[in-house]
């Protein structure tokens, strides 16, 4: 990570179709091979909720937390955002200040009840006060209708970028279950919109071609 070099950056960014406010910073970094990587930044504080029946413990709170990172990124990042002159290259990155309880500013605040294994309780993100309500199964691949299971975490981090659902009637991508933000978890090249229109006005800016 030291070895690369800050190119541009802007902090707060209004995300995508539902122009959440302070979703995420921006940073464009060039690195030693020459291309470029895009890195979507957000600060988040995880809360995790139980009951008498279901507790969680400290272990289980950090297992959660990782797991969920490395979900993330392996569902969302890692994109090819456009291709440069001399076989140079712009990669899509996430990358992630946690905290557990406690306080901070962040972006965003999740809260995690536990809940019984195979349970279900409905997850949202509720994009006006940066709150996100999930369970402790968001991470476990279900089957909602798709060729291939999703996970409702990675499905809610699509909200948390401004994007909105595509299973929905009044949606124009209600015919492609696989996309992240209907019923699986294929990321399109639309749901990069926001960070691939903010990179062309730095690539302009910085005049890189």
């Amino acid at each position: 990570m030291t070895s690369r070099k800050l190119v541009h950056s802007e902090n707060d960014i209004k995300a995508g179709l539902l122009k959440i406010e302070d979703a995420y910073d921006l940073r464009l970094y060039q690195l030693p091979s020459g291309d470029y990587e895009l890195v979507t930044f957000m600060k988040i504080q995880f809360y995790f909720e139980g009951s008498p029946i279901h507790i969680w413990t400290e272990q289980e709170k950090k297992s959660f937390v990782k797991r969920w990172e490395s979900a993330i990124k392996q569902s969302w990042g890692n994109v090819t955002l456009k291709l440069l002159r001399k076989g140079k290259k712009v990669r899509l990155n996430f990358e992630f200040d946690i905290q557990i309880g406690g306080f901070m500013y962040d972006n965003w605040e999740i809260t995690v009840t536990k809940i019984k294994q195979g349970g279900f309780r409905t997850s949202f993100v509720s994009i006006y006060n940066g709150q996100v309500t999930m369970d402790s199964e968001d991470l476990t691949p279900t089957n909602k209708g798709a060729k291939t299971p999703q996970r409702g975490a990675v499905h809610e981090f699509g909200h948390m970028l401004g994007i909105d659902d595509e299973y929905t009637k009044g949606s124009k991508y209600i015919n492609d279950p696989l996309s992240i933000m209907h019923s699986s978890e294929k990321v399109r090249l639309r749901h990069s919109s926001t960070m691939s229109k903010w990179l062309e006005k730095a690539l302009m800016l910085k005049k890189i071609q």
